[in-house]
């Protein structure tokens, strides 16, 4: 009995010196003798039954390898793999979070790729798939990875490129997933990059890229803590905490302020900075200041004295308290920069590598190569690079001996020069914008360039606009991260930025995502589903919320942009307004505009509204206005819709096919209607507004399938096409037409073209109840 006793408890022994478990004030994570996750506990644990995973898997190859053994000795232990793999990695728990870093790893060269994870959790409220974070309501876990070359998310592509919103944290059947992993780039590799879409690309070893060093943070805590522990990790691992002002991005009000989005020169700087004052903006952003993308040089004619003209402009600028901005695409790289023309730079970005098969004169037109795959790939500029010359095709020949096809010798002002059979031929990986791109190495000198504009002139904000960009040096998102980090650092100076990506190592670095296109419609019309969409993504993630940009025109109206500073209270978003100073200058209701964007700033900033409020200011469906009455008082109009429709139908002979709206006024106000020709064939040929039995309007305009028309008061009727853009403008014979006090009626008609196919659909707004806000 004794001896049984004795063994049992030495198995016990074995069994727990076989288990480790890391605990920090929030989290405890526990692992068996292979690094199976046996034990994920918070507040209580979060481990789902049934499921397997580890702390670490490796690819080598087409294939996943799980660990063998693992052997700790204190806070280190070293996993063993099959192929004589073995990695080593510390473990430590800080009080608040827990680091795993590789500080060791032996026959690397086998090692295509080590993942982390994936860590499960029962939690399945929100998914903050970019940040890495899950939460329930009350508790919350999350991954942070600790450098640019330890990728948060799924590795969807060889590369690292991932065109989804983000996968470090997913939603699974039992809950979700936390992951992340680091390719081993520290060794050449030929794979197709940038999301599968260019074939055969090189990639040359890349030591910034190795797996020793990778390093990702677990933690766990109350959720409303969530923020308090990431930037503990920021600040405690070396990570970007960029602040503005003083103040850390993520908590900072200045994060997502709108501003004006322009093109100034040194000599209307004055009138733009007088005009960005009236709209209360404290930014403006260069639209396109650049001549060139490469080497960034400015447009002489917008800043004859070059990086000093706009040193001058930003002087100017700050002295108002207003930041100046300038807008590029990341690492694309224009045809007329001196990275390609007139000699190109070694280190473009290459695909489909191969060799010349016979010798080239400088005048020969009949160019041979070695290997024809990828060469019938097409792309947007058709590039090849021998030597120092560049050269268009058109394909390559289906049979041996593989001729290029429709050459242009000495392509982008290169010279065209003789060449040896066994050059090197390689393809330029480009863009459908006509650029090229970097390698790696490349792209260090390029943000060299960018950064040494900015520390010269005091430039304070940029969008990495073409951020995705990265991919093109073939090194996926740690090409992006990199970009963007080693920018930020280099720069000596606070940076507001933001990105058309974003991504889960990124977000450190990024002050706002601003996504939201103005050209696609009108200005309520462009892009709005994907504009607030957007919202819930970036509330979930941890990013201050942004609407994207709007275009004001000459026409754009006092009531089109409320509608969109209603959605900005709503969802405490900021914007970015496109406009250029003739356009402010001509628009005849810019004052009462920017009156508006003042007024409903400050509400968003002082945080007036209530819940109730904030979300009927999200409903796209209700309108509004604001007006400040005091420093204590707002009110806030709502608008009701009286909506109407005609059909299309037969009616007998002397009947009228007319519709008619009954109003009830609470005052003398303005008549606001929008009438829209819903349908996909034909046209509304003429439209009568009968108002009041009094005044009749017959507007003589034809409208098209799902144009419209809008009065807004005044003497004059606004005409849009299907997209919400404007087209022009109809006279009326009277000089306004105002909805008396109490009951009115509007009879409207129209005449159909033969072939129409489509129904007239519009309201009338009313003013209805005031919201008198008191603070």
């Amino acid at each position: 009995m004794r001896s049984f006793l004795i063994i049992s408890l030495l198995l016990i022994a074995t069994l727990l010196s076989a288990q480790k478990t890391i605990s920090t004030n929030g989290l405890a994570v526990s692992f068996d003798k292979k690094l199976r996750i046996i034990s994920l506990k918070g507040d209580k644990e979060y481990l789902p039954s049934g499921i397997e995973s580890y702390l670490m898997r490796i690819k080598t190859g087409d294939e996943i390898l799980l660990p063998k053994s693992a052997r700790w000795k204190d806070d280190e232990v070293k996993i063993s793999f099959n192929k004589g793999i073995q990695i080593t990695i510390t473990a430590k728990a800080k009080n608040d979070y827990i680091t795993f870093t590789v500080v060791d790893v032996k026959n690397a060269i086998a090692v295509d790729a080590l993942f982390y994870g994936p860590f499960p959790t029962s939690i399945n409220k929100t998914i903050g798939e970019i940040v890495g974070v899950v939460r329930n309501g009350e508790y919350a876990i999350g991954i942070q990875s600790l450098n640019t070359k330890t990728t948060g998310g799924k590795m969807v592509n060889p590369d690292g490129s991932d065109p989804s919103r983000g996968t470090t944290a997913t939603k699974e059947e039992y809950g979700s997933a936390l992951q992340a992993y680091c390719i081993n780039r520290n060794k050449e590799r030929v794979y197709n990059i940038w999301n599968n879409s260019i074939p055969d690309a090189y990639i040359p070893a890349n030591p910034d890229g190795n797996l020793k060093g990778s390093a990702i943070a677990l933690f766990g805590t109350k959720e409303d803590k969530v923020l308090d522990i990431i930037e503990k990790i920021e600040l405690g691992e070396g990570l970007p905490h960029p602040t503005i002002n003083g103040v850390w991005v993520k908590r900072s009000p200045d994060a997502n302020k709108p501003y004006l989005i322009t093109t100034f020169d040194e000599e209307n700087i004055d009138e733009i900075i007088g005009f960005a004052k009236k709209l209360g903006y404290n930014t403006i952003y260069h639209g396109h200041p650049f001549k060139n993308w490469g080497h960034f040089e400015l447009i002489d004619k917008q800043f004859p004295k070059g990086y000093a003209g706009m040193k001058a402009c930003v002087e100017k600028a700050n002295k108002e308290g207003i930041r100046v901005g300038v807008h590029t695409l990341t690492n694309f790289i224009t045809t007329n920069d001196p990275f390609v023309t007139p000699v190109p730079d070694k280190n473009l970005m290459k695909f489909a590598v191969t060799k010349l098969a016979k010798p080239v004169s400088e005048k020969d037109n009949e160019i041979y190569i070695e290997d024809p795959k990828d060469y019938d790939f097409k792309n947007t500029n058709q590039t090849v690079m021998i030597g120092e010359e560049l050269i268009k095709f058109s394909g390559v020949s289906e049979e041996a001996p593989y001729k290029l096809l429709k050459v242009k010798r000495g392509a982008y002002k290169t010279k065209a020069s003789s060449h040896n059979a066994g050059d090197e031929v390689a393809r330029l990986v480009d863009h459908p914008y006509k650029v090229f791109f970097p390698d790696f190495e490349m792209q260090k000198r390029m943000i060299l360039y960018l950064s040494n504009f900015f520390n010269e002139t005091g430039v304070g904000q940029l969008d990495f606009d073409g951020h995705e960009g990265g991919w093109g040096t073939g090194e996926g998102d740690f090409g992006m991260d990199y970009f963007s980090e080693d920018f930020l650092k280099l720069v000596t100076h606070e940076v507001r930025n933001g990105s058309s990506r974003l991504n889960h190592y990124y977000w450190h670095n990024n002050s706002y995502i601003n996504w939201g296109e103005p050209w696609y419609g009108g200005f309520t019309k462009s892009q709005g589903h994907y504009r607030y969409k957007n919202q819930a993504l970036l509330k979930r993630n941890y990013v201050p919320n942004m609407l994207g940009w709007f275009l004001l025109t000459p026409h754009t109206t006092l009531q089109e942009f409320e509608y969109m500073l209603a959605r900005s209270a709503g969802y405490d978003a900021g914007y970015a307004l496109f406009s250029n100073l003739k356009d402010m200058q001509r628009n005849p209701e810019f004052d009462d505009i920017a009156l508006a964007i003042r007024t409903w700033e400050e509400a968003r900033l002082r945080k007036i509204f209530n819940e109730k409020q904030i979300e009927e200011l999200k409903d796209v469906n209700n309108e509004f206005s604001l007006t400040k009455v005091d420093d204590k008082t707002f009110e806030l109009q709502h608008y009701n819709k009286e909506k109407f429709e005609l059909e299309n139908i037969m009616v007998q002979p002397g009947q009228p096919n007319d519709v008619s709206v009954d109003i009830e006024s609470k005052g003398e106000e303005p008549l606001y209607f929008v009438i829209g020709a819903v349908g996909n064939e034909g046209a509304i040929e003429k439209i009568t507004i009968e108002f009041n039995s009094i005044e009749t309007i017959e507007i003589e305009k034809e409208l098209k399938p799902n144009w419209a028309i809008t009065y807004r008061g005044g003497n004059e009727i606004l005409v849009y096409d299907n997209k919400g853009r404007f087209k022009t403008k109809v006279k009326l014979d009277v000089e306004s037409l105002k909805l008396s006090k109490g009951d009115n009626t509007i009879r409207i008609s129209a005449q159909f073209s033969d072939d129409a196919d489509m129904k007239l659909s519009g309201y009338v707004r009313v003013k209805g109840k005031v919201d008198s806000i008191k603070l």
